[in-house]
């Protein structure tokens, strides 16, 4: 089982080589795992999910602020792949 602390983790450190090498290698994982269309369609249902909450409402900040993640997220995602493509290569 998974704790939230393996998720809040810090920003990586090392050599621009190891960086490189961290980046690349979890670009590849994340997309050998999670086809383009299935990450985009999870994102999607992440969003939703914290939309239609029936224990509460998300004030009209926040929601904003999740809107504009999401939109940054998946436009990452997207950067991402065209990345993985070009590693495929």
């Amino acid at each position: 089982m998974y704790t939230p602390e393996q998720f809040l983790h810090k920003r990586p450190s090392g050599t621009k080589a190891e960086l490189d090498t961290f980046v690349k290698t979890k670009i590849k994982e994340f997309f050998e795992t999670y086809s383009l269309d299935d990450s985009l369609e999870y994102l999607w249902r992440m969003i939703q999910q914290s939309f239609y909450t029936k224990r509460s409402v998300l004030p009209n900040d926040e929601r904003a602020n999740l809107i504009a993640f999401y939109e940054y997220l998946h436009t990452l995602i997207l950067a991402a792949n065209i990345v993985n493509d070009e590693l495929k290569k």
